[in-house]
């Protein structure tokens, strides 16, 4: 897999601040190469350097950690943490109701799955539709051995 480091004019220049910094040293070689004409060539380009610069140096000014108070955080946590009081259940509690099994449920399935079995049968057998005097089983026949068949059951979708 290859890095796309080719920028795209003001806003490649932008990324390349963003992520490396205006220390050109620290901008992979490729791209320092190909920003360095966008640079010489644009005032804009040069403000957006001078900007990064200027925004790196207030940085750098920055107050860095105490690494002593950065200890004594982490042993205030610890402590807090080792005497915070926990709760832990190992019984489950008899206020909370426990759901009821139903045991007519069972029936309930097995006639929806019994009517959705007989519906499937009835609707692909010629004898209802004989029974009923339409002629559908005919009909999705000849759909379904048409070249157009892909066709209606798109449009039947939409």
């Amino acid at each position: 897999m290859t890095r796309n480091l080719k920028p795209a004019g003001l806003d490649g220049l932008e990324a390349a601040l963003d992520t490396y910094g205006a220390d050109r040293t620290r901008w992979p070689a490729p791209l320092r190469h190909e920003l360095s004409a966008l640079i010489a060539d644009s005032s804009e380009a040069r403000k957006m350097l001078r900007d990064a610069e200027l925004f790196d140096t207030l940085l750098d000014r920055a107050p860095q950690y105490d690494a002593s108070r950065l200890d004594g955080l982490k042993e205030r946590i610890a402590s807090a943490a080792a005497h915070q009081p926990r709760l832990v259940v190992t019984q489950p509690q008899a206020s909370t109701p426990r759901p009821v099994p139903h045991h007519r449920q069972g029936w309930a399935v097995t006639a929806l799955a019994a009517s959705l079995v007989l519906g499937v049968l009835a609707g692909q057998s010629s004898v209802v539709s004989s029974l009923l005097g339409t002629n559908s089983a005919y009909a999705s026949r000849q759909v379904a051995q048409t070249d157009d068949a892909e066709f209606l059951l798109d449009e039947d979708m939409l």
